[in-house]
């Protein structure tokens, strides 16, 4: 346990270094060549709870591609009940260009690790035609974009990256399937929080739409380039899917 604890010190503090190294760079080429700050590439792995009950683990994992985009892609390890609901070979994927603007994901796709295309999605943004197209769950899809838009793993890029440009989130459209929704994001407080990667200072932000009995609650570490080390959805007042963080390797590759 103590050989444990000193290895989650160490390799927390190996990411502290990393982090400040390269926002310092970051901060230094955005001072020299008006180049953006960017999130730093991470791999965070979260246990995820449902009404209570252990349904596995989620892992995120943001890599640069070429220049300015990245990929942020989640994988599952779902529990032993949860696999009757989620594939293990399940993959979700968002490559995204991230500049002065802000975040623009180009392309989302969703293989839920099953036979068949129900349950499986693709959408191209096409920011210069101004459409998004393709497919969700068989449903063909065909919206004007709006500025700002995400998609479900780009919108988590998104408001790391304003907050290590030091702005609010503020609202932020979202497409989920066949829709656009605008989601509000609003600073609650902060919070100290006893992690697996030690004892973490955050900053809370809750997020929700209009006319929706669901509010989602992230546990922002600033300290760690905004990555939350907790996260709650909550609808009607109860909590009902619980993430913590499990571990965390900074500079994923």
């Amino acid at each position: 346990m103590r050989e444990n604890t000193e290895l989650h010190v160490l390799s927390r503090w190996r990411c502290l270094r990393m982090l400040v190294l390269l926002l310092a760079q970051a901060a230094a080429a955005h001072a020299q060549a008006d180049e953006p700050i960017v999130p730093t590439p991470f791999a965070a792995t979260y246990a995820v709870s449902y009404r209570g009950f252990d349904a596995g683990r989620l892992t995120f994992t943001l890599q640069r591609a070429a220049g300015r985009r990245f990929v942020y892609e989640t994988r599952a390890d779902p529990s032993f009940l949860a696999r009757l609901i989620v594939n293990r070979s399940a993959l979700e994927r968002s490559e995204m260009l991230i500049d002065e603007h802000g975040v623009r994901p180009l392309e989302w796709t969703l293989e839920d690790g099953k036979s068949g295309t129900t349950g499986d999605g693709r959408l191209v943004f096409d920011w210069q035609a101004g459409r998004v197209t393709g497919t969700a769950d068989n449903s063909a899809i065909d919206l004007p974009l709006e500025p700002g838009l995400q998609d479900r793993l780009s919108i988590q890029i998104a408001v790391m990256t304003a907050l290590l440009r030091g702005t609010e989130p503020g609202t932020i459209p979202l497409i989920d399937d066949d829709r656009i929704k605008h989601y509000v994001y609003r600073r609650v407080g902060n919070a100290v929080l006893d992690t697996s990667l030690g004892t973490v200072d955050t900053v809370v932000y809750e997020s929700s739409r209009e006319g929706s009995s669901r509010l989602s609650r992230f546990w922002m570490a600033p300290e760690l380039g905004w990555v939350p080390v907790r996260a709650e959805q909550i609808r009607k007042g109860k909590v009902e899917t619980v993430m913590e963080i499990r571990a965390l390797e900074c500079d994923a590759r």
